[in-house]
């Protein structure tokens, strides 16, 4: 069963999705479905990940962590027991 929703658009706002649904081909009522759906699914803003801002700013010297984490964690300790002695 589905509902009807109606609601008051800014013409600037209007202007700007119509001109995106016409970009894909779709009505306009297309793309402001496929907006809620989309809104609805993505992740919970409650569990907002801090770092995920950070994403692709970040640089480092390393760079096979992902492949030799072990290796620096376990270099990262050791060098941690060694300055706590």
């Amino acid at each position: 069963m589905s509902k009807t929703l109606a609601i008051q658009l800014p013409d600037e706002l209007q202007e700007q999705l119509l001109q995106r649904a016409n970009k894909l081909n779709i009505s306009l009522e297309s793309l402001v479905l496929q907006s809620l759906t989309e809104l609805v699914s993505s992740p919970n803003p409650d569990e907002f990940d801090p770092i995920l801002p950070l994403l692709g700013t970040l640089t480092a010297k390393v760079d096979d962590i992902g492949e030799n984490h072990d290796r620096y964690i376990g270099s990262a300790l050791q060098q941690e027991i060694a300055s706590a002695e």
